[in-house]
């Protein structure tokens, strides 16, 4: 199906540095490339050892408090960027908004990644949370529980309500093999936790991509 001039036009944010840091992440467990020590490694999808053993501790880790399972911070912390603006709550020892972020969309990942080899679950397109539940209920007889869960993640009170809601998300878009940018996904995370105005912008973005006509098959 050819997409609409509107679809051709619409608004796209470009990953800033910390979105670029989870997609280096992501993209690392999922198809290899050099890791932190320098070796490259390869995949998931090519059943890596390496990104095999690290994305089962991830996934496991899904729903935990960040700083639980000291053995994934080489995936959710190592080299995390923050700017300048967030550093006060690193001095008072809670986990800042990005660390909350990178630690929910990373192990979601893993989640999603585990048990499937013949693709990687990330893509680097442009596709938002809204996108990917676009695809998920394109004739989908679970589309009103589909779309419940979608609005209670925008509206979560706690980190725990939205990794509840986004869990069971992810695990039918696992299912039914749809992608997600996980690098935007973080970064819209941050946004949608970072005041009202950005929040909103996030939950506009998010809702325009869920309603338009999109193609019947995954981004690549």
């Amino acid at each position: 199906m050819a997409k609409t001039q509107r679809e051709e036009h619409e608004y796209r944010p470009a990953l800033t540095d910390f979105g670029k840091w989870v997609d280096s992440r992501v993209r690392l467990l999922s198809t290899g490339g050099r890791a932190s020590s320098g070796i490259r490694e390869t995949g998931y999808v090519q059943s890596g050892a390496y990104a095999t053993a690290a994305t089962a501790k991830l996934k496991r880790s899904v729903g935990h408090d960040v700083g639980a399972d000291p053995d994934i911070f080489e995936w959710t912390l190592a080299g995390l960027p923050e700017p300048s603006d967030d550093q006060q709550r690193q001095v008072s020892g809670l986990p800042t908004t990005y660390e909350l972020a990178a630690h929910t969309a990373i192990t979601l990942f893993a989640l999603h990644q585990q048990s499937i080899h013949e693709m990687s679950v990330h893509t680097q397109s442009s596709v938002s949370l809204g996108g990917a539940v676009a695809r998920l209920l394109f004739d989908n007889p679970n589309a009103a529980g589909i779309r419940n869960r979608f609005n209670r993640i925008q509206t979560a009170g706690s980190w725990q309500e939205l990794v509840h809601h986004a869990r069971a998300l992810i695990t039918l878009m696992k299912r039914d093999r749809i992608v997600l940018n996980y690098g935007l996904f973080a970064q819209d995370l941050v946004q949608l936790h970072s005041g009202r105005v950005t929040a909103n912008n996030v939950r506009m973005r998010w809702g325009r991509d869920a309603i338009r006509i999109v193609d019947a098959e995954p981004a690549e």
